[in-house]
């Protein structure tokens, strides 16, 4: 009988269910993409840019019958400490750091709802 609680990716057996629901797994459709190779690199303590294709959205969670959670948060925070973020993330950190926002200065009289339009 399985716990409720969650197991670490040690406990993984890579059956491979938690792809069946994940987003980036159905829109991409790659292995390398998906969340049991997340959890391969994680077991091999392998921390590749492959971390930062995740929506932490909790459907590989919810499906895994093993309850195996990826941490893949706690991942990127590991790969940022040691210098290895993508560069879209450093500029989204950077402008976060001096503009309070993730897209850098907002120009006088445009509105911010431009960038998403």
């Amino acid at each position: 009988m399985i716990e409720n609680k969650n197991q670490t990716v040690v406990n993984c057996n890579l059956c491979g269910i938690c792809n069946l629901n994940c987003p980036i797994y159905s829109v991409l459709q790659k292995e390398s993409a998906g969340p049991r190779f997340k959890a391969f690199l994680a077991k091999k303590k392998e921390h590749k840019d492959v971390f930062w294709l995740c929506t932490n959205c909790g459907a590989c969670l919810q499906d895994c019958p093993a309850r195996i959670d990826l941490c893949c948060l706690e991942i990127r925070r590991q790969m940022v400490a040691a210098g290895k973020e993508l560069p879209a993330n450093k500029s989204m950190r950077a402008n976060f750091q001096k503009f309070n926002n993730p897209l850098g200065e907002l120009k006088k009289g445009k509105k911010f709802t431009k960038y998403y339009t």
